[in-house]
């Protein structure tokens, strides 16, 4: 099971960046958007020692990750300007970014590590790292074993790491898709 294709937001691609992991990616999406502002100011700005590993990974050859610049598509941008600008009300440039892209290229899924914000995007499909992990050892992509151990990698990086275990967390993500409606979509 592949997915057409999400938008990502800065946090996911560093989180996963720091454990050598945005391979996992590849298993559930067959393009990853980045919106150009998200690249240029987030991602540039908050990656660190880990901005040479995002951007190698984006730059290889054959790579599904696609940074995408609304300001030169005028329909991308006209589609995406109005979305934008509602949701920077209540929510961070980035996010906002996400979700104006997100309408406007029809692509459901948002993936992005700050939760907080999601609240204001439940129009869309927002998944974190642990989602996407639960995914892909929900469907055999990877072992259980192997999403927990990426899930800890990631947790000891955290600056706030949850203390919930993997297989918590495996729980509250099925029944997050199931309270909001997506299992038809994720195909679960």
């Amino acid at each position: 099971m592949k997915y057409i294709g999400a938008i990502s937001d800065a946090d996911i691609l560093i989180n996963l960046a720091k454990v050598n992991r945005l391979d996992i990616l590849k298993l559930l999406f067959k393009e990853i958007i980045i919106p150009q502002f998200v690249y240029d100011v987030e991602i540039k700005k908050n990656a660190g020692k880990y901005y040479g590993v995002i951007y190698r990974v984006i730059h290889k050859e054959g790579s599904i990750f696609k940074v995408v610049d609304r300001k030169k598509d005028i329909f991308i941008n006209i589609l995406a300007r109005n979305i934008i600008e509602e949701k920077k009300k209540v929510i961070g440039p980035g996010e906002s970014e996400c979700a104006g892209y997100a309408q406007a290229l029809r692509i459901p899924i948002i993936i992005s590590d700050n939760s907080t914000e999601f609240k204001w995007l439940d129009e869309f499909i927002t998944l974190t790292h642990n989602s996407i992990l639960v995914l892909c050892a929900h469907f055999g992509m990877i072992t259980k074993k192997e999403a927990e151990n990426v899930f800890n990698d990631i947790n000891k990086k955290l600056t706030y790491p949850t203390k919930d275990t993997f297989e918590e967390r495996y729980r509250k993500a099925l029944a997050r898709f199931e309270e909001n409606g997506w299992k038809g979509y994720l195909g679960i």
